[in-house]
């Protein structure tokens, strides 16, 4: 692989040099001072995604260290020997393809070539693919609308934690948030429409680099379900999905929901409504959202609005089990199934 060090335009050649240097520390400190070095990175970025690239960095940068190997430039047998460890750690692919895209982002802030732009690099991780990471990945089960139903008939009325999840169910269906969008809805930035409908305003999302902010819409029954969870909890600002401890303490619900709460809520309620927890996940509202939009016809561009993907490719993905069953042999069947019964 070609390691020389090209920089960017010459303005910038000081602050390249500076970050690909600093690079070469710790990976807290690695990206913590790219931040701070790169002023307006902090503005550009969501902070989840500052987040993960941090993760990234430090699983990248411990590897290094604990096998010689230097962690930026990156070379290709560092590379290799990576890219093998995750995979023989039980790494999905998608987690893999993460960490490749991290690397990219930092060396290009570096003023480094990406260690993905060789054609050994980019043959080698697909023979990696085909020989270790060739079975395709299950995907998780989608809650549709009528799951989120069950779902939520399951649900004490009376019960402050029911309450709670009626209403984060709801959000998390119609607005097709992810599980980090979830947590972040603020009391403040859900308003109600004089048809009793609604919308929430999310400041940031994955998909929103520049901050411009989305607007969702709720349906009336949802608004209700929020207005009854605030008036238990009394959440009327800051993050609007709270934990209910048992605690009478007027401050029993300022604890906020992690990510990993809304995967776990899910999977409970799921299972309380007889659907198998085994496949559902933090997203599973979203892919849900997705199929019973496609099932209703809706094009591929509006489901990509509404769940501001940036391609099809998800959906498309998402719709897999819903295409077959409309196919050619689905129909031929159906066909000759009807004949058979008007015989």
């Amino acid at each position: 692989m070609n390691t020389s060090t090209k920089l960017a335009d010459p303005e910038s050649v000081a602050q390249h040099a500076a970050v690909a240097d600093l690079l070469t520390h710790t990976a807290d400190g690695a990206v913590d001072r790219l931040k701070s070095l790169a002023h307006d990175l902090k503005l550009a970025y969501a902070p989840n995604t500052l987040r993960t690239w941090r993760a990234d960095w430090r699983v990248w940068t411990q590897f290094c260290s604990e096998n010689g190997f230097d962690p930026i430039p990156v070379e290709l047998p560092a590379l290799r020997a990576f890219l093998m460890d995750r995979i023989q750690a039980g790494r999905k692919r998608a987690t893999i393809d993460h960490y490749l895209s991290t690397l990219t982002v930092v060396h290009r802030l570096a003023g480094l070539p990406s260690p993905m732009d060789s054609m050994e690099a980019r043959l080698m991780w697909r023979g990696l693919r085909r020989e270790y990471l060739s079975t395709r990945q299950r995907q998780a089960k989608g809650l549709t609308e009528a799951d989120i139903d069950a779902m939520i008939a399951q649900l004490d009325p009376n019960v402050p934690r029911d309450v709670r999840d009626a209403a984060l169910l709801s959000v998390a269906f119609e607005t097709m948030f992810r599980r980090s969008e979830l947590i972040s809805v603020l009391a403040q930035d859900v308003s109600v429409e004089p048809d009793g409908s609604g919308r929430i305003f999310l400041p940031h999302s994955k998909t929103d680099q520049e901050g411009a902010g989305v607007l969702q819409y709720i349906s009336p029954e949802t608004v209700e379900r929020i207005q009854a969870w605030q008036a238990i909890s009394g959440v009327f600002e800051g993050p609007l999905f709270r934990s209910t401890p048992k605690s009478n303490k007027p401050d029993k619900y300022k604890s906020p929901l992690s990510d990993r709460d809304i995967a776990r809520l899910f999977k409970q309620r799921a299972l309380a409504a007889g659907i198998d927890p085994s496949r559902v996940s933090g997203h599973s509202t979203r892919v849900g959202a997705a199929q019973d939009l496609l099932a209703a016809n809706f094009s591929g561009a509006e489901i990509m609005r509404q769940g501001r993907w940036k391609s099809e490719r998800m959906i498309v993905r998402y719709g897999e089990n819903l295409e077959a069953g409309r196919g050619a042999m689905a129909r031929l069947r159906s066909k000759r199934n009807a004949a058979n019964r008007d015989d």
